[in-house]
């Protein structure tokens, strides 16, 4: 099978474009922006929909500028819209007091959510490929998390997609190789310095010692968990009633309980409890409340209710 094809049948699968969409493709001229790029070039007219590239110079290495002409070139060879901003990443951490890593991406897709709104797209596209996922999964693994965190990244979240999620890092060498694809080299790709980069050069290489083909079994590791939350999701929508932006839970006392309450977390936003902290929550008396990641909940016989907490000027 074709490689565009492959993808072809991954996008249709999860439903991630209808006829009309208007796509913004987040590229910064690596390989795997670059393959996703060419892939959805040749896809657009068979999916019916519209792209555009969206390119956020960081300005963290002296290539950026040279890395964002390059990338404009590219597109607009391929008479593609072409949009781009440059921001001071380090500062903005520093300002910020969090790590360049997230500072890189809030103001990246701060960027492509002000061109969706500006410019009428609807939906995104990032280049994560089944690497990606794999280092996610690790991380979040080690890190602490549920059902839905080991997941990793979803093919379709919102309105943020990610078309090439199918693809391993063989078949994104094969594509490059046989479609000519032009791209750059980011150095800081190789800095260990960042976690995800030490997960992907000192730990994800003793996985290749077991299985040659531990990309593949990750991302059907991942599929099982994709179709566990669609299962919650579903329950959600016949257990919890939504009232004045008050979530509330129907309580069955049983597993169920546990994974809608942190799934209304996420719903809103916010970083869902332990499984310690989620189990006090489900057994407070009637009438009990707490607080918790900036929400309240209120105990009313068998119902929670969760709702955002008020700041003081009396908004939400």
């Amino acid at each position: 099978m074709k490689i565009e094809f492959k993808v072809l049948k991954f996008i249709r699968k999860y439903n991630m474009y209808s006829p009309g969409d208007r796509v913004l493709l987040g590229v910064s001229g690596g390989r795997d922006s670059m393959v996703m790029l060419d892939i959805m070039d040749k896809l657009k007219d068979i999916l019916k929909i519209e792209i555009g590239v969206a390119h956020f110079n960081h300005s963290l290495r002296k290539e950026a500028d040279s890395e964002e002409d390059f990338v404009k070139s590219e597109v607009l060879k391929r008479k593609i819209t072409f949009y781009s901003k440059k921001e001071d990443v380090k500062n903005y951490a520093k300002t910020h007091k969090i790590g360049i890593e997230e500072a890189a991406r809030t103001l990246r897709y701060n960027y492509f959510r002000e061109i969706l709104k500006k410019e009428k797209y609807n939906k995104i596209a990032i280049a994560h490929y089944s690497r990606d996922l794999s280092e996610t999964v690790v991380y979040r693994l080690i890190k602490g998390t549920g059902i839905y965190g080991i997941g990793g990244l979803l093919p379709i979240n919102e309105n943020v997609t990610r078309p090439i999620l199918i693809l391993n890092f063989e078949n994104l060498e094969k594509y490059v190789t046989i479609n000519n694809v032009n791209y750059v080299i980011d150095q800081s790709n190789f800095d260990t310095k960042y976690t995800r980069n030490k997960i992907r050069h000192k730990i994800l290489p003793y996985f290749k010692e077991i299985n040659e083909e531990y990309e593949n079994a990750i991302f059907r590791f991942a599929e099982i968990t994709w179709e566990y939350r669609n299962f919650v999701e579903n329950i959600f929508n016949s257990r919890v009633e939504i009232k004045e932006n008050i979530y509330i839970l129907s309580l069955e006392n049983d597993f169920i309980d546990n994974e809608i309450l942190r799934f209304i977390f996420l719903k809103l936003n916010k970083l869902p409890p332990s499984k310690e902290e989620t189990e006090k929550l489900l057994k407070m008396k009637s009438k009990g409340k707490r607080k918790i990641n900036g929400l309240i909940i209120i105990k009313n016989k068998d119902k929670l209710e969760i709702s955002k907490e008020v700041n003081s000027l009396g908004g939400k």
